[in-house]
């Protein structure tokens, strides 16, 4: 059965209508749970999708205790190709919405021409300002649309949302080719784990799906999210919300199992070598330094 089919509306059927030629018709998984408890809802309805050149399409909607909803569209692409992610969530509670629409970089030689104009003209006609919230900026481009709980015309946000991913698809998805460069394919994988690990580690969502499901179910969830290569592992950090470092300048991350790796350097080798690590990553156009990558520029 495919659920999605049933009850595909809004931003999804949007999404569906526009991309849903190339999407596998036969090759998807499903998830959906609720827990109802004094008349209130908490659920997610999650459609994993696949399609040539992509990791996945995640196409969900979600509520909390009646209280707010929305929709999340997270597309994913396959680290060998040159194709950026494509980010939408629209919800809230009919006062106070949370709105996010990018095409974040999985390359440093992206070119974002072809997105500019319609970049400003959602911007000014939406009137949305410079995004405020740090770890969401860790990860976007630099023509992110975001609203984190304020006043936006939702009307005109999937408006906006219709033109980035014809924007996507005409320009990026259709003529992506495969990447020849292993070099370019480490590049991209890791962007791709940034960007999970960055998300998973500030987005509520397992916390509050957690208390109301139980941690299996949650876990569940998470798997079934994060298990395409570069997989993140529920197990990716003793506590993923732990502080990790974070060379804000060089815009460089690392994860706890890597901190660990180097405090275990003897003292008299860690002077001057996080410092160091961080301007090797960047200049390797690496964004989040892993226990693999920290190796590897070890040396």
């Amino acid at each position: 059965m495919d659920h999605l089919a049933l009850k595909m509306k809004g931003p999804l059927k949007m999404f569906m209508e526009r991309f849903g030629e190339f999407v596998r018709e036969d090759d998807y998984q499903q998830f959906f749970s609720n827990r109802r408890q004094n008349g209130r809802d908490t659920y997610l309805s999650s459609d994993f999708r696949r399609a040539d050149k992509l990791s996945s399409v995640i196409l969900e909607e979600y509520g909390v205790r009646n209280k707010l909803g929305g929709n999340v569209i997270f597309v994913i692409p396959d680290p060998a190709y040159d194709v950026p992610f494509y980010m939408f969530q629209l919800g809230g509670n009919g006062k106070q919405t949370i709105a996010l629409l990018d095409i974040p970089p999985t390359h440093p030689d992206m070119d974002y021409g072809p997105l500019i104009p319609v970049w400003e003209k959602y911007r000014e006609a939406l009137g949305i300002g410079e995004a405020k919230i740090e770890w969401v900026m860790t990860t976007a481009s630099r023509y992110l649309l975001h609203c984190q709980y304020g006043e936006v015309d939702t009307e005109l946000f999937n408006e906006a949302a219709a033109a980035y991913l014809d924007v996507w698809i005409e320009h990026y998805y259709k003529p992506a080719r495969k990447l020849e460069s292993q070099t370019d394919i480490d590049i991209v994988t890791n962007a791709i784990y940034k960007y999970k690990h960055v998300l998973h580690a500030n987005d509520p969502a397992y916390g509050i799906f957690e208390k109301s499901w139980g941690k299996p179910v949650a876990d569940a969830f998470h798997f079934v999210e994060c298990q395409e290569h570069p997989s993140l592992p529920l197990s990716h950090e003793t506590d993923p919300y732990a502080l990790v470092w974070h060379n804000k300048d060089l815009n460089v991350m690392w994860t706890l199992a890597a901190q660990e790796r180097f405090e275990k350097e003897p003292g008299a080798a860690q002077d001057g070598l996080r410092s160091a690590m961080e301007k090797r990553a960047r200049e390797s156009n690496f964004g989040m330094i892993t226990p693999e990558i920290y190796d590897r520029l070890r040396g």
